[in-house]
């Protein structure tokens, strides 16, 4: 076995095999002895076969272990809820021994140099973090070095390098999206990240750079960041004229991961646990899933995900329990969440009109998965402070508790 971290229990590089083959009786470590194996000879549970075959495009790819990627499930960067508070809540329903990498929301090179690192809510940390990455905006060398050199004392786990987002404030200074629009320079960036950074880069970027997703052209992009030193990428799967609404196209994700040498991340419209499992599933192959707001609706999704995998291990502190699954169940665990989210913000920030502002931000964007989510923001939002907010959420519970919608139209 690769690791031992589970003892007999539990090993999910093995176990989301048999939970995607389910009827197939898997040969003892096959899935855990290489980190990618041939379907068609998984199903006739011949091992010698397995091992031997060469790659095919029906494998689950498992090159992010190479890099030491704990688990193929990531939490994205999120403008306005990837803080600290965020990241803890996630780890709070996350089973022990488990460390999914979890984003930060972007964070201005820019800016980053002149900054302290105790006095800037957006790169506080919690003591001992260490499955955290940064988020880099940015494009140019003598902001990029010292930025990096400074969160190293934070002791993240990688850097991820921002060429998805479309806002036009950031787009003025060639950030984000637009580095889209011209391959080498892009690919200078990754260059001139990795130069400083001894820690993993990874790029997240749109699947395409105006209104329409092409292949050919991220084929070709992709192919320039990967030569110029990407250690992986997450490909969100909505060209830039989207934004974040509409179905995203995973299919092109998987395109593009049949083509990289190295690991790709599919990222849009992952909304449920049974989607991840999809997308790490055959059909697609992907070599991980990173999930946005459904995380701010679910924040246990990860351990949906790890107990569908056949992960026994629970959250620390709910030893013996399974994760809420579904209508009712996940609408009482979100109030549960929220006074959690609560908690969590009185730890790291100070101020109640802070604390309330990112609270109700973090309402707005889950508040779509509940038949009266809108009822329930508009309550929180009339708190006079942290004190008053906690009792509106508590009274919300205990009145009507709501059911969540499995899934939505974004």
């Amino acid at each position: 076995m690769i690791s031992d971290r589970w003892g007999d229990a539990w090993d999910w590089r093995a176990s989301v095999d048999s939970v995607l083959l389910r009827g197939c009786r898997k040969a003892e470590g096959l899935f855990a002895v290489v980190w990618q194996c041939d379907y068609a000879a998984a199903l006739s549970c011949n091992e010698e076969t397995a091992l031997n075959k060469e790659p095919s495009t029906s494998m689950i790819r498992r090159r992010l272990e190479r890099l030491g990627v704990d688990f193929p499930v990531l939490i994205a960067p999120m403008v306005g809820i990837s803080h600290v508070a965020f990241r803890e809540l996630i780890r709070s329903y996350t089973p022990v021994g488990l460390n999914p990498l979890i984003f930060t929301e972007m964070l201005s090179t820019r800016r980053l140099p002149s900054e302290r690192l105790d006095a800037v809510n957006e790169i506080r940390v919690a003591e001992g973090e260490g499955y955290f990455v940064p988020q880099l905006l940015g494009n140019e060398e003598r902001f990029i070095a010292p930025s990096i050199e400074k969160l190293l004392r934070l002791g993240p786990w990688g850097f991820d390098i921002n060429m998805g987002c479309p806002v036009e404030h950031i787009l003025k200074h060639n950030w984000g999206v637009r580095l889209l629009g011209d391959r080498a320079y892009a690919a200078d960036v990754v260059r001139m990240t990795k130069r400083h950074s001894p820690l993993p880069v990874s790029v997240k970027l749109r699947g395409g750079a105006d209104a329409d997703l092409d292949v050919t052209w991220l084929d070709e992009f992709t192919a320039a960041l990967e030569d110029a030193g990407a250690d992986w990428l997450t490909i969100h799967a909505r060209p830039r004229a989207r934004g974040h609404t509409g179905e995203a196209n995973w299919r092109l994700c998987s395109e593009i991961a049949s083509r990289r040498g190295i690991p790709i991340v599919a990222n849009g419209d992952v909304q449920t646990a049974d989607d991840a499992l999809s997308l790490l599933g055959p059909d697609f192959g992907m070599d991980g899933v990173m999930i946005a707001r459904a995380a701010c609706v679910r924040p246990w999704i990860i351990w949906q995900i790890a107990a569908r995998m056949g992960c026994t291990t629970a959250p620390q502190g709910r030893a013996g329990e399974l994760p809420p699954e579904g209508g009712i169940a996940e609408g009482r665990e979100y109030v549960r969440a929220c006074l959690t989210m609560i908690d969590q913000l009185e730890t790291y920030f100070e101020g109640d009109d802070y604390i309330r502002k990112k609270f109700s931000f973090f309402v707005a964007t889950g508040a779509r998965w509940f038949p009266f989510g809108h009822a329930f923001w508009a309550l929180t939002t009339k708190a006079k402070s942290v004190s008053h907010l906690r009792e509106l959420v508590t009274g919300w519970g205990e009145r009507s508790p709501d059911s969540t919608y499995a899934r939505i139209e974004l």
